[in-house]
């Protein structure tokens, strides 16, 4: 079946199909559009290869299409999410990357209260962060008092912090420290924030906009 042939064939089978929900991230559902203007919703579920997508309607039937059947504006998004996908780091096995519900159990320990740091080591830090996860008795969906390290766990001891920091929300200041030292954000099987060596280069201490000046020793 040609591919125009074959989108017409799902844009028929759309509007007559009742449509159920999957339990699948709605979210990601758009139109699609080929190149005669047809249109379509579903949502990506793979490339196939380099000239193929997979796709989902709503009522959970999927296929297979040339990619050259869409728009090129429908091209360009998923060869813009292919890149993104790309670019993203490999992890250590067992660590993913952090979800928005991990986020938002980091925002319910509420504010770090502004501060100032003379050359202090981040095993501290990360100490009274999850000193203060204990006291607010923040779990884990596993149900574990939610906890912040690195890996290796000798990266705590080799980064210092010079500097004022003002206040913030905590995931906001767990964010800050990853940025500012070049660090990974991920997370384990048992639901804890790990930060991740990713470079380390050996450079003089540097200022971020917060003023807060982080150096590797």
């Amino acid at each position: 079946m040609k591919p125009l042939k074959l989108l017409a064939c799902l844009v028929t089978l759309q509007l007559t199909c009742s449509l159920t929900l999957k339990a699948a991230d709605t979210h990601d559902f758009r139109q699609w559009t080929d190149a005669n203007g047809r249109t379509i919703t579903a949502r990506l579920v793979e490339t196939t290869g380099p000239d193929s997508v997979k796709i989902e309607r709503q009522d959970g039937l999927a296929f297979t299409v040339p990619l050259k059947t869409f728009s090129a504006a429908d091209q360009a998004y998923v060869k813009a999410l292919a890149a993104a996908k790309a670019a993203q780091p490999k992890l250590q096995p067992g660590l993913k990357l952090p979800d928005a519900a991990l986020w938002t159990l980091l925002e319910t320990g509420g504010s770090q209260p502004a501060s100032t740091y003379s050359n202090t080591s981040l095993d501290l830090v990360l100490e009274n962060i999850n000193q203060r996860f204990t006291v607010r008795d923040i779990k884990t969906s596993a149900g574990k008092p939610l906890q912040v390290r690195t890996e290796p766990s000798t990266l705590a001891s080799r980064i210092t912090l010079s500097g004022d920091m003002p206040r913030m929300s905590m995931g906001a200041f767990v964010k800050e420290l990853a940025r500012a030292n070049n660090l990974l954000i991920a997370s384990d099987p048992a639901g804890m924030v790990v930060l991740l060596d990713k470079t380390l280069p050996e450079e003089k201490p540097q200022e971020n906009f917060l003023g807060v000046k982080l150096s590797q020793n």
